[in-house]
């Protein structure tokens, strides 16, 4: 009994050496930081303009691209000018990469007559802000004018967004 009594305590001694650490206890300091970046800033150059256009009996498309302001009018006549859409990211921290999106889906001109369909484009989906040389990115799509459209002046709005990458 006595030597089972001896491995018992001698068990309760290596235990107890095992959880008592706080003479080997090492502590070592750490930074934390964090940088806040500018607020994105955007400023409309110039709105989205299709332009006067001459209906038909079938309608058609109006395609004003990213890179010009030619249109190309499918179906449909196309009278005047045209203007794509502009813009600037005006503040952002520099060098960082903004990112930017217009809406892919659910944009329509509206008007007396039903509403027309318009697919936006963008000239470049992020930028590397530099306060020195402000980039302007375009705007452009391609509208689908109905058959009979009623005449009159249609519109709508879209959000632009600018976020950092």
């Amino acid at each position: 009994m006595l030597n089972k009594m001896k491995i018992v305590l001698a068990g309760t001694i290596a235990a107890a050496s095992l959880v008592s650490g706080a003479a080997n206890a090492a502590t070592q300091t750490a930074n934390a930081e964090a940088e806040i970046l500018t607020p994105v800033a955007l400023s409309a150059v110039t709105d989205l303009d299709f332009g006067l256009i001459a209906g038909d009996a079938d309608g058609g498309t109006v395609e004003l691209p990213v890179l010009s302001n030619t249109r190309t009018c499918t179906g449909v006549i196309c009278v005047g000018t045209a203007a794509r859409a502009s813009f600037q990211v005006t503040q952002a921290s520099q060098s960082q990469v903004v990112a930017l999106s217009v809406p892919t889906t659910g944009v329509a001109l509206t008007g007396p007559g039903a509403n027309m369909p318009v697919s936006l484009a963008l000239s470049s989906s992020s930028i590397t802000f530099d306060s020195n040389a402000l980039e302007t990115v375009f705007i452009g799509g391609t509208l689908t004018v109905g058959a009979n459209q009623a005449a009159g002046v249609y519109s709508t709005t879209f959000n632009v967004t600018a976020d950092y990458q």
